[in-house]
């Protein structure tokens, strides 16, 4: 078996991106993997032991209808970068596409090469999601604005400034953007993130670094470049460049992503969903679609497949990633109410269930003792980048029963949010 050599992966150094100017990229890779190799006996063994869970774990059928919310804090130095903006709103449209190419809601999800239609992988019960309690048990917006600072992206040199910023590890994903990722002046690299390692987060030094300048809406040249930060998680949950090891299987340890040769010769995306091309050194086809490939400069982003979503599964079950999705520390950081589930409590004299869950699309809200909801209570259903897909307001003829239809909505986590004048309770609603 082929071991994962590096612990460090980044993407694109764009070159040609100017302030208020922005001018497509070109497809040149970064700093090779090979050069950030770690030579210290414990990381290397590490890698080792986490890619051989990773194979018996991925031959394994994927747990399915969990609850994987993985509580964020973005670290922002500077709220210009590039010439472009960094704010809240960026900061949650960025994280709401994440989700929705992980979900496989991304709009051109459907328009996949023919080839690889069949092994799209989505991962609809994996939520990122800014936290909304901080360290100490305080509301927080999971957005923190620093000073201007730079190369966080090295491994090393920087640890005490990282760590003096950093939320626990084990707590929360912590993503630092800023502009000069390897403080060398260099302000063009789009992204660096570091595999699961419990080193590292024992230390408090697990992390993305992305440029704010290619943060989704700011990504003006090229709007699917902005799928580069789900490039980055991918690398955070254990996910390699489908290019690596060129056209040498298994190249990226996973089987259905075909062998590429990316640093060799740099391409373009499909002409068409039957087009024999771009081909690989093999002439075999090349999967330009995928996240984990470059091909995100040129506007070809569009799948995982389901290989790398097994991958992604397996690494949420490591020490380093399981215990950010866990409930007790979901209650901690403010994101247990995304995985409320069954009777829950509305109001003093009123109780209900969700049902079946995970369902088809039809779904009753029952309350129990078959008290009837009261008028003018509000039921909406909401997906997880907050989109209102239905929603009713509950009239004179109050009943003991409600159906849910979304059943022409897309698979994936959903949320019920019922309004009275007692509250509000959010039930999640899974659909298949």
């Amino acid at each position: 078996m082929k071991k994962a050599q590096a612990l460090l992966f980044g993407i694109c150094l764009l070159s040609g991106i100017q302030a208020q100017t922005p001018q497509l990229p070109t497809n040149e890779h970064c700093k090779v993997s090979t050069t950030n190799q770690s030579n210290d006996p414990v990381l290397i063994k590490e890698r080792e032991d986490l890619e051989d869970f990773t194979q018996v774990f991925s031959s394994k059928a994927m747990p399915g209808g969990n609850c994987y919310v993985i509580p964020v804090v973005f670290h922002v130095y500077g709220t210009t970068q590039g010439g472009m903006p960094v704010n809240d709103a960026i900061i949650i449209d960025a994280l709401d596409k994440v989700n929705m190419d992980f979900h496989g809601q991304n709009p051109d999800f459907g328009t996949v090469h023919n080839s690889f239609l069949g092994i799209r992988g989505t991962m609809a019960d994996v939520i990122f999601k800014l936290a909304e309690k901080d360290p100490g048990g305080n509301p927080t917006t999971g957005i923190i604005y620093h000073p201007i600072a730079a190369g966080f992206a090295n491994g090393s040199g920087y640890d005490a400034a990282i760590q003096a910023d950093a939320w626990d590890n084990y707590m929360y994903m912590n993503v630092y953007v800023m502009n000069d990722l390897f403080d060398d002046a260099v302000t063009t690299n789009s992204g660096y993130a570091y595999y699961p390692s419990t080193s590292m987060s024992n230390n408090n030094l697990a992390r993305v670094v992305y440029n704010g300048a290619y943060l989704g809406i700011n990504c003006t040249w090229e709007p699917e470049f902005a799928s580069t930060l789900s490039h980055e998680f991918g690398h955070w949950l254990n996910l390699i460049h489908t290019f690596d090891g060129g056209c040498v299987a298994p190249n990226d340890n996973v089987a259905d992503t075909p062998p590429c040769d990316y640093l060799g010769a740099p391409y373009a995306c499909h002409p068409s969903a039957s087009a024999n091309s771009p081909l690989n050194c093999t002439s075999n086809l090349i999967n330009a679609e995928n996240y984990m490939d470059y091909c995100g400069a040129g506007g070809c982003y569009k799948m995982f497949t389901t290989g790398q979503t097994a991958r992604m599964y397996a690494a949420l079950q490591v020490a380093s990633r399981q215990p950010l999705w866990q409930l007790s520390n979901l209650t901690a950081t403010g994101l247990s109410y995304l995985c409320g589930i069954g009777f829950n409590s509305l109001a003093d004299d009123q109780k209900m269930r969700l049902y079946p869950n995970p369902g088809d699309g039809i779904f009753s809200i029952e309350w129990k003792d078959q008290t009837p909801l009261k008028k003018g209570t509000v039921v909406e259903v909401m997906n997880t980048i907050g989109q209102v897909i239905f929603s009713k307001i509950i009239g004179e003829d109050g009943s003991e029963k409600l159906l849910l239809d979304i059943s022409e909505n897309p698979g994936g986590i959903y949320f019920v949010n019922i309004y009275d004048e007692g509250g509000k309770q959010t039930l999640k609603l899974i659909k298949k």
